[in-house]
This record gives C-alpha cells, structure tokens and sequence, in this order.
C-alpha cells in the first residue's frame, strides 16, 4: 500500500535515505583512514625491506602522514554518538590533518592525472590520490558533524582554520628548504647568465647548504623528502651541476668540506659514484689516512732532495672502497717509483699519462684494473688511485720522488715537502705527518721540526706536522750549503763513461715587457686582501704591469702606475672576494693584453679551481699556436683541485712559483727578480761526454731530474718523430733505473 503522506511530502526521504548515509561514511572510513594507514605501512615497509632506515625528514612525515586518519578516525567515531560534540583539541587536531591533506594534495598535483590513469591498472594509482581522497574525506566528514551538531540544536563546530595554518606552518618549514634549493640549483646551473645569477642569489638567502652538500654527492646519494620525491624530474640536476653550483656559491670545492661522524655513518652516504672514474670526487664513507711519514735525504751541495712519502690507509666501512687523491708535488719534481703493499706483497707503478689513462681505467671493467695507478694532474700534480681497500683492512702506500731544493740564495737551499691538494677519504683526527730528513750538510727546521744528529748522515730535523702539509705555505726545514759548490755530476747510463752535469749560477732573469697579474677572486682569497695589497708598493717600476681580476664581472686591466703605487694598492683593497669563480676568461684576457708585446707573462695567483673552466680550449689554443709568446707562472694561495691547471698539462710555458714563505713574499721575490741586474740563482743540468770538473759523484737523483725534464716535452706531443720517439724510450728506462738506484 502506498504511503500517502510520503506522496503528499516529498521532502521526507524514506529507506534509501540509511544506504546512502552509510555509504558515504565506508568512503570516508576508506578514503580518510584505511588508505592513509596503508601509505604509511608501505613507507614503512619500503624503508625496512630496503635497510636504509628512517631519516629524520622521513620520520617527521609519518607522523604528519599519521595525523590524518587518526583525526578522521576519531571524528568518524564522534558521529556515531547520540548528541556529536566537537572538543577544542579534536578541532584543531582535525583542522591540522586537513591541512596536511591539503599540503601532499597539491605537491602530488603534477602526479594526480597519472595516479587516475594507473588506478585502472594499479592499485599504486590509489596512493598517488591518497592525499586528494583523504583530504575531500576530511571535508566530506566535518560537513556531516557540522549537519548533525546543528541539528540537534547544538552550536556549529569550532573553525579549522587554526589547525590548517599550523600543519601548513609546519609541512612549508620542511619542504620549502629542499625545494628552493632545488630550484636554486637548477636556475644556477642553467647557461642564460640571467637566470643564472638569479639561481646564485635565491641560494645565497634562502638556500639550504646541508641539502647543496647532499646533492653534490648525486640524487642517488641522498635521502628523499616528499618534495624532492615528487619534484625530482622537473628541477633536479646531476651531481656535477650541484658541485659546480656549489663551487660558484661559497668558493669551497664540495670534497673540502668536512663530513660529520653522523653524516659520515648514514646509509644513504655509502654508493660512491666516482669510483673508477677520472676525478677524485666525493669523500668516501670509512676512508680514512691512518699513518703518514715522510723520510728523506738531503744532497745540498748537488741543491737536490729525495723523499718517501709513506701512507697508511683504512677502510672502516662495509665495502671495498677505491682511495682517490691529488698531490701537489715539489716544484720541478719527478716520482720515481709509487709502491703499494698489502696482504699479498709490494706492487710497483709508474706515472702512465694524464686524464686520457684515468678515462680509459675507467671504460675497463673493474676486475681489470690494475691495483695502483698513478697519473700525472696538471705540471707538478700527481693523481693516485688504489684500485680497492678491502672492507676492515689497510694498504700502505709509499712514493717516492726526487726535487731539486728552492734555491733563493746560494747558500741556502728549501727542501719542500708533497701534499694533498684534493682527496676522497678523511684524516684521522689525531693524526700527524711524522717528518725526518738527513743531511750530510746542517740543516735548520721551522718551529716544531727538531734539529738533532742523523741515523746514517751526520745532520737531521724531525717532527710532527699537523694537516695541511705546508705544500702551499712556508717553508719548515731549510738546507745549508756551501756557495763554491757550483758543479755536481752524476752517470750517464745512456752514453758510455758520459755523466750528467749540473752547473749552479747567478744569472739576469729573462726579464718580460708586460706582465698580467690575475688575481682570483673567490672567497677563498679574501684572508691574504692585505697581503696582495702590500705587494703592490714593491711591485718593479721597469714593468708594464696590469692587474686582472677574475671575479663575478667582466675582467678588465688596471694599469700599474710606478708614480702613485697607493692606486695599485687601493684597487687591490677593493676587491670583492666572494663565491667562487671560473679564472679563465681573466686569464685568457690576460694572454691577449700580454701578447700584445715580444715577451709576456702571466702571474695567477688563485686558489682551487674545481670546475671545468669555460675558455680553457681557447687559452690552451693560444699556447699551442704561440708557445714562447707569453709565460703562464701560478702562484697557489691556497691548496685544492685546479682543473683548469690539468687542462694544461703539458704546455711548456706553464710554471709554478714555489711556495717557501708567506704570499707577500713569495709574489715580491718573483716579481722582483725581474728588475734590472737582479741576480737569480738557476741551476742548469746537461749532458757531458765526461765528468766536468772532477768532484765527488752525486746522489743518482741528479740523472733522474735530468731525464725527467728532457722526457716532459717529448711526452706532451701528441705526435713524435721516430728520432723523439727513441729519445723518449731512452730518457724512460733512465728513468726506471735511477729510480732503482735511489730506491735501494
């Protein structure tokens, strides 16, 4: 029978009225508890099955994730009671998932089309929309309390908003760092200089440094936020960028940066991109130098040193790992032999080329490569590799190399020490590098190195130098040597009873028309601004000399002028030393406006250059097309990977001022041996048919720096005649036999 009083009210619903009601509520129990509870589990799940742990980042956003179908869960259960009521605290409880919900729904916006289309075919696409179903779950159940509160009579709900603005507080503290670095990154690395310089300047403000360091060492390397999660493909960049970015941001190449014990021990820190590869890269996980010595004798009479570095090196961490490092080496010093020794015995390597024998180590597969590997990184820099340091254990490590002493004066002679310019693993904290050189000569040692008798010879200093060894900076052991001692000799095994003679004199330097002194403007030379400033009043007056800054703006030449040095002075003090640059075009700019007389030089006085220079084919274009129109001379200030100084391997007018003093004195020494008349001491090695004049023999380390500096140019051609070719081969087994000889 027909209700007639339903037919004559059609406002009152009858029995599909419960069915819809509890329709919506099993949605709202699914969409705004049940799914959120899933996601959560299968983060969980992923982190465990994964063995990565929680980061903190990570584990925050659980517990937010975690806010929203507990709020809807205790709201739901409020509906069911006989007269709703909502509690402050479950207000702003719920005002806060909804904001959460809020949140994740428009950072998984981008991915909301795909999840609808997969939902089809996958169950994922439901936790791609789990924040968009959760958050209209959310509002769907407030609508119903709020419909059921008013209809009993009751006030309306208390406001959301207060919950929404604090989860949006919260979510936005947490994931606009990682997203405006990001963004930073990516504007930064682009190749308009606009949006460039614009990506430089959001990062200089708002940019997060932990997450920079973190990308440096690759996307795979660090630990996912939500929004890197979501927002990877649009604004990430590659390991390479970010260092470069970095670079450019704070004037620290990335590998310098120390790493945290915690930092250190986090999972995510434990894949090595760089491993095989040409460059030395990121710091490894448990890497670390365990030992270090550095043994050596003294031959001042013949101005020259052989040394034996000595390092001990252990991996802490879960897996092999290769150890990478650059070394600066002593001016105009040859290696004569790197050994490696570990559980099976001592290996040998010699130096086999440059970055085109890293690049082809690396295409080999890693079962093939050879244990050691030494390779020559720029004039005077050497990069070692050790193929794989067994997880818990340790290789020893010892090179050894002949260099001539830093001779400033005849009677005084600088022995310097090799260093570390870059390398991937770290420095035991405790740890010092223990110095002992001989002498048969007195030798006198910086505070700190001990003067004391000999093992085998009767003079010897001894120490313990803390980390940095001072390969860029002041000399701490000096040799006395006797100024009548002008000739020294060793064998010549390539020509029968010849020897290798070696004359030491003063003579008038070489002395250039104009002289290019480009100064690197990065962070990392803001300390020595007085130092370059006070230079400036001894800077020769016999000179046309320009300054060239390599800095954020378009070099330019400031004309020295002898008659008012303070002009000098104060444009030097007016340097802003910020960020990192790429020296290059300032350099280049510089070969040109020297070029321009008969005979130029360049000064660079720079600190690390660790990413690739953008004008260093056209510089080195310049060298090999006019190779004796200008000299390049650098003066390091401060130790660090130089690319831009490996680029140019090879190139004959490159040189390097050695490092005995501070950089005030360094830079006026050399600047002043180009006054007129002003003597240098040089010492000059040739080949004689027989030993001239007769004195004692030399240590074999004299032969070696001669075929050293004779094979350099031959190797540096990329295409030899079969005269030079010969002349090479010989120069190198000279060399493997007086390595020998100074090895025994």
């Amino acid at each position: 029978m027909i209700d007639q009083h339903a037919c004559l009210n059609p406002t009152v619903t009858s029995a599909p009225l419960p069915a819809l009601r509890f329709s919506i509520r099993a949605a709202i129990w699914f969409a705004g508890v049940i799914l959120p509870v899933i996601a959560v589990a299968i983060l969980l799940a992923a982190a465990y099955i994964a063995q990565t742990g929680l980061s903190d980042a990570i584990a925050v956003h659980l517990l937010l994730i975690a806010s929203v179908p507990l709020a809807n869960a205790l709201l739901m259960i409020t509906l069911k009671s006989e007269r709703p009521a909502l509690s402050r605290p479950l207000a702003l409880l719920h005002g806060f998932a909804t904001g959460i919900s809020a949140f994740f729904t428009v950072l998984f916006l981008p991915l909301t089309p795909g999840g609808i289309a997969t939902i089809i075919f996958f169950g994922i696409g439901l936790l791609i929309l789990a924040p968009l179903l959760s958050l209209l779950a959310a509002l769907a159940a407030r609508r119903l309390l709020r419909r059921r509160m008013l209809a009993d009579g009751g006030a309306p709900p208390s406001a959301a908003w207060p919950g929404v603005l604090l989860a949006l507080a919260i979510s936005g503290s947490m994931e606009l760092p990682s997203a405006i670095t990001r963004i930073g990154i990516r504007m930064a690395a682009d190749e308009a200089q606009t949006t460039s310089a614009n990506g430089i300047r959001l990062l200089r403000y708002l940019g997060n440094e932990k997450i920079m360091q973190a990308l440096c060492y690759g996307e795979g390397n660090i630990p996912l936020d939500v929004t890197s999660l979501i927002l990877m493909k649009r604004v990430s960049s590659t390991a390479e960028e970010a260092r470069a970015v970095y670079y450019r941001l704070t004037g620290t190449p990335f590998s310098a940066v120390p790493v945290s014990a915690s930092e250190a021990a986090a999972p995510w820190r434990s894949y090595d991109q760089d491993a095989g590869g040409p460059i030395v890269g990121a710091r490894v996980e448990g890497l670390l130098l365990a030992g270090s010595r550095i043994d050596g004798t003294v031959d001042a009479r013949a101005a020259l040193g052989y040394l034996e570095w000595t390092m001990v090196i252990r991996n802490d961490g879960r897996n092999a790992e290769e150890a990478r490092a650059r070394i600066t080496l002593p001016a105009g010093a040859v290696v004569a032999r790197v050994t490696l020794k570990d559980e099976g015995g001592e290996r040998y390597a010699d130096a086999v080329g440059g970055i085109r024998a890293r690049e082809a180590r690396s295409r080999t597969h890693f079962s093939e490569r050879a244990p050691v590997l030494v390779t020559t990184a720029g004039k005077d820099h050497l990069m070692l590799q050790l193929g794989a340091v067994q997880a818990g254990r340790e290789l020893t490590v010892r090179i050894a190399l002949t260099a001539p002493l830093v001779l400033n004066e005849p009677g005084l002679g600088y022995p310097q020490l090799p260093s570390f310019s870059e390398r991937n693993f770290e420095i035991a904290p405790a740890l010092r590098h223990a110095v002992s050189v001989q002498s048969a000569s007195a030798l006198r040692g910086a505070p700190g190195v001990r003067e004391r008798a000999g093992a085998t010879l009767p003079f010897a200093v001894h120490g313990d130098v803390a980390e940095p060894l001072p390969g860029v900076g002041a000399a701490i052991i000096s040799a006395v040597r006797a100024p009548a001692d002008t000739h020294a000799w060793s064998h010549d095994p390539t020509t029968q009873g010849g020897a290798i003679v070696q004359t030491i004199s003063q003579k008038s330097a070489r002395i250039p028309r104009r002289v290019a002194l480009v100064i690197d403007a990065s962070i990392a030379l803001a300390a020595q601004r007085e130092q370059l400033a006070r230079a400036a009043t001894s800077f020769p007056g016999n000179l046309e000399l320009g300054v060239i800054v390599a800095g954020g703006r378009a070099p330019h030449v400031f004309l020295h002028d002898p008659s008012d040095p303070l002009a000098s002075v104060r444009h030097l003090q007016d340097i802003a030393y910020e960020g990192g640059h790429d020296n290059s075009a300032a350099l280049l700019m510089a070969w040109e406006w020297a070029a321009a007389s008969s005979d130029g030089a360049v000064v660079w006085i720079h600190g690390p250059q660790p990413i690739m220079p953008g004008m260093a084919d056209a510089l080195l274009q310049h060298y090999q097309q006019r190779p004796d129109q200008v000299r390049l001379i650098a003066l390091e200030a401060l130790a660090g990977p130089n690319v831009l100084w490996e680029k140019m391997d090879g190139v004959a007018a490159l040189s390097r001022v050695p490092r005995i003093g501070s950089l005030h004195d360094d830079l006026v020494r050399l600047l002043s041996g180009w006054k007129p008349a002003a003597p240098q001491v040089v010492a000059e090695r040739r080949r004689a048919t027989a030993r001239q004049p007769a004195q004692e023999q030399a240590s074999p380390g004299l032969t070696y720096l001669w075929a050293g500096e004779r094979a350099a140019p031959l190797r540096a051609k990329s295409a030899r005649t079969p005269e030079e070719e010969q002349e090479l081969r010989r120069l190198e087994q000279v060399l493997k036999d007086s390595a020998l000889d100074e090895l025994k």
